[in-house]
Order: structure tokens, then sequence, then C-alpha cells
């Protein structure tokens, strides 16, 4: 018998089955890593919508320092344009030419009781070929006072 035929013929299968394994595995490995991409977006698209909450809920026209910023606008400008009206959008940046920013975040203020504003946080993607559905967080605050 010719060991050599024999010997070639394994390193033929060898290859064709690591060649087999490789191409089934590498779409879920890329369908892997899309998601883990998706996964991160939606975490900074939270963390927005939270900073957002926070940054307005902590906000005092006594120690707040002019050159704090929510997106592109300084946060006593943003509380000033909260309080000119009973209901108020707000859609940030601004800006939107500039390619700084992934997100817009929508900023609505309903005035619910005497002493409270009701806050309600939109975070949606620039981009809207990905599949990332919007984020909203909702918070009662009180009115800041001047």
């Amino acid at each position: 018998m010719n060991k050599k035929g024999f010997l070639l013929m394994e390193i033929l299968m060898g290859l064709f089955l690591l060649g087999l394994i490789t191409v089934s595995c590498l779409p879920i490995l890329n369908t892997a890593l899309r998601n883990l991409q998706l996964s991160k977006d939606k975490m900074e698209m939270i963390y927005i919508a939270e900073s957002a909450i926070e940054q307005l809920k902590s906000f005092d026209y006594n120690s707040t320092q002019k050159d704090e910023y929510l997106f592109d606008i300084q946060l006593i400008e943003l509380a000033d344009s909260l309080m000119d009206e009973e209901q108020v959008t707000i859609v940030l940046p601004l800006n939107t030419d500039n390619s700084q920013w992934k997100y817009l975040c929508t900023i609505h203020k309903e005035k619910d009781f005497s002493e409270l504003w009701k806050i309600s946080v939109e975070v949606s993607p620039i981009d809207k070929e990905q599949r990332l559905k919007d984020v909203t967080i909702v918070a009662f605050m009180p009115i800041p006072q001047k």
C-alpha cells in the first residue's frame, strides 16, 4: 500500500474540514461583534439620558457655573428655556450639522403640579440605519428657584 497517497488524502481531508468549520463560524463571529457594538451603543444612549436627567435635577442657579454644558447648550440657558412655558420640547444638539454628535436628545418638560416638572428625555441615534430603539427616561423634579 502506498503511504504517500494516503497521507496526502489525510492532509486534504483535514484542510477541507478546517475550511468548512472556518466558513461556518465566521458569520457567527461577525454577528456577535455587531451585536456587541449595538449593545455598547445602547448603553451609551442610556448613559446620556441618565446624565441629562441628573444634570437637570441637580441644577441650581446659585452654584452652576457658566462652563457647564449639556450637548451644545449651556445648562443655565437650558434651564431658562424650560422655565419660560408650561410645556417645552428642546432637541439637542441645536446644531445637528456638526458630525461630532452621534445621538439626538429630546427633552420634553411638562408642569404637572405646582412645584414639580415632569421631564422626559429621549435619546435616539442620528444614524437611523442601526437597529437601535430610542431610550426614554421620565423623571419628576422640583422647579429650580432663581
